[in-house]
């Protein structure tokens, strides 16, 4: 999941769990060594419900990430690509969130895009650097709302792919999006199904 379906999934939470929950790949090691700074100035902010939506956004991975069905499509890519099925599904079930979205939701994507770029612009000074730095171009470039169009799928693997710092093919890896688009349009749905039951346990 990257963060449309992420956001989605935690949309009937309070907002600062919302705000972790999108925070969380930004946050490294134990939830509970969340730098202290980052709640210094905001006495009003629960740290316990900032914490929670950290965790709640691990969850949601650990349950993706050892799913039956993922292993099985994380086989399904071609070797020489394999080793980044993990990214590149990820940005495939934004993709097809985004592409299905009035399935899921009464309320317009852009209009949904519209709420999680003021609840980040809302609590900017609560993120760390680097969240700063991307959710800046995040709301620049409406990422959320984009993530329909292919195209924007392909651009955001390429940005990932110059951003690391060995040579790598995360961005010809695209290709697997279209090529595996039958299995992965059946699979979206029974994912989506799974991770909408187990939320609401959360």
């Amino acid at each position: 999941m990257n963060y449309l379906a992420h956001a989605f999934l935690a949309r009937e939470k309070g907002e600062v769990f919302r705000l972790g929950n999108l925070m969380a790949d930004h946050i490294k090691g134990p939830v509970d060594n969340v730098p202290d700074f980052l709640l210094q100035g905001h006495p009003d902010v629960p740290a316990e419900e900032l914490l929670a939506g950290i965790r709640y956004h691990r969850f949601i991975d650990h349950t993706v990430d050892h799913s039956p069905l993922i292993r099985e499509l994380r086989e399904q890519f071609s070797k020489e690509y394999r080793r980044y099925a993990g990214i590149v599904l990820d940005m495939a079930w934004d993709y097809h969130l985004a592409r299905s979205w009035a399935a899921y939701s009464d309320l317009p994507l852009s209009v949904f895009a519209s709420h999680q770029y003021q609840l980040l612009t809302r609590y900017r000074d609560l993120q760390p650097d680097s969240m700063q730095h991307m959710v800046r171009y995040m709301v620049k470039n409406d990422w959320l709302a984009s993530y329909a169009e292919a195209d924007q799928i392909r651009r955001s693997l390429v940005g990932m792919s110059q951003r690391m710092r060995r040579d790598n093919k995360l961005a010809e890896a695209f290709i697997e999006i279209p090529r595996l688009e039958s299995e992965l349009s059946k699979a979206f749905p029974l994912l989506m199904d799974n991770l909408l039951r187990q939320s609401f346990g959360q």
